[in-house]
């Protein structure tokens, strides 16, 4: 027989590390608060993507914090997404394709979204495609519980959460690094260079 629990993991993360993960969250919330860009339709679409992006960011610290690790780890993919269409949707997506997204029409897969994003300059040493490469398949797995994640809820004795320090901080450092890009994705809507540096000044700093 097997034991079964729903409790809560013991804490893995310290109270540091979780204090420290709640005031990005909001340092990235007040670069843009407020902040003015311009009122057409690429930049309300691409804008709304970046801000769910941030939004899941959130979403993920708030479920660390509460030990609500399954939950957290399939937001992952989600706000990986979010932010793969908000940069497409700025710079590459042509004016009937951002109007077709608007209302309500899918935009194309991710890959040929990437394709697209990747024959610009900022974006041809492939970091995007590299990421997907390396993580897109424990993405989908968390997201859709697959048998990756059931092994988080698998030990010898029972069935329970079981998620191990150095993957919890890896989830919230992919989290941190993805939001932080859709941030200075925003300030790049309205051509404030000075901003995304200053934003990305922040996020060095962050996972230094």
């Amino acid at each position: 027989m097997l034991a079964f629990s729903n409790l809560p993991m013991k804490y893995i993360l310290t109270e540091d590390e979780i204090s420290n993960a709640v005031r990005y969250v909001e340092e990235l919330r007040l670069f843009i608060h407020e902040f003015s860009v311009p009122g057409n339709n690429r930049v309300r679409a691409a804008g709304s993507c970046f801000a769910i992006a941030q939004e899941h960011h959130h979403a993920i610290v708030k479920l660390l914090e509460c030990r609500l690790f399954s939950s957290a780890f399939s937001l992952i993919r989600v706000e990986f997404e979010a932010y793969v269409r908000g940069k497409w949707l700025s710079n590459c997506a042509s004016d009937a394709l951002v109007e077709a997204f608007i209302q309500g029409k899918e935009p194309p897969g991710i890959n040929c979204l990437l394709e697209q994003l990747e024959m610009l300059d900022s974006f041809n040493e492939k970091m995007l495609s590299k990421i997907k490469q390396k993580t897109w398949k424990s993405m989908c797995a968390y997201t859709h519980t697959g048998g990756l994640h059931v092994q988080r809820w698998n030990t010898d004795d029972g069935i329970e959460a079981n998620y191990e320090r150095e993957e919890v901080l890896e989830v919230l450092k992919f989290a941190e690094s993805i939001a932080s890009f859709s941030v200075i994705g925003v300030a790049e809507l309205a051509s404030d260079e000075k901003l995304a540096e200053r934003i990305l000044a922040s996020f060095k700093q962050q996972v230094a």
